[in-house]
């Protein structure tokens, strides 16, 4: 099987991580993976934020934990029972499941096509992990970790200009029990050809 076709059909988001950071030889080529994802019109409107500083990452993980209480889940509708998500589990405080990097895609607020460009760019990121062994998971509604004071300041601190805003998060590290799980078999009846 094509090796990139492998690593798309391997690929499986991970919700525990090792305290052991991504090599920056990886971390660039896993970033420079994400520059060359496909945007709107060519723009090259979004960017990354690229955070190891484990005080920070820890400050924004409980803001955005909080903002979520584990609300959205019910007996029949959940993120994942194998790996609970913020969105399953209120005692989980940490929305980047104690990841060492976290990444932060943002993109101008008055681009119609912006989230989905950061979609676009978080995806390579995630491919380009699982191929060189690095486990990930995307995180969706980024700026919920902005909501806070700290958050506002880091904004500041980042220079990030006020028309742009975070549209999406992916975590990158190594899975805390050594092993980065394969993705599920895919549910059928999922592809109607017309």
């Amino acid at each position: 099987m094509n090796e990139t076709i492998k690593c798309i059909l391997e690929r499986h988001s991970i919700r525990k991580y090792a305290d052991k950071q991504v090599p920056e030889e990886l971390l660039q080529q896993i970033l420079n993976a994400g520059l060359y994802a496909p945007c709107a019109g060519g723009r090259q409107s979004s960017f990354m934020v690229v955070c190891q500083d484990d005080t920070i990452n820890r400050a924004l993980g409980k803001v955005k934990s909080a903002a979520f209480k584990g609300r959205y889940s019910t007996a029949d509708r959940y993120i994942s029972k194998e790996q609970p998500s913020i969105a399953d589990d209120p005692n989980i405080y940490d929305a980047f499941y104690g990841a060492p990097t976290v990444v932060t895609i943002f993109s101008p607020k008055d681009f119609l096509f912006g989230g989905q460009d950061a979609a676009c760019m978080a995806e390579n990121i995630l491919i380009a992990a699982h191929s060189l062994g690095i486990a990930s998971c995307f995180i969706g509604s980024a700026w919920e970790a902005f909501g806070c004071e700290t958050g506002q300041e880091l904004l500041g601190k980042w220079d990030i200009p006020k028309n742009y805003h975070a549209d999406v998060q992916v975590l990158l590290g190594y899975a805390k029990d050594g092993k980065i799980i394969t993705g599920k078999a895919r549910k059928e009846n999922r592809i109607i050809r017309v």
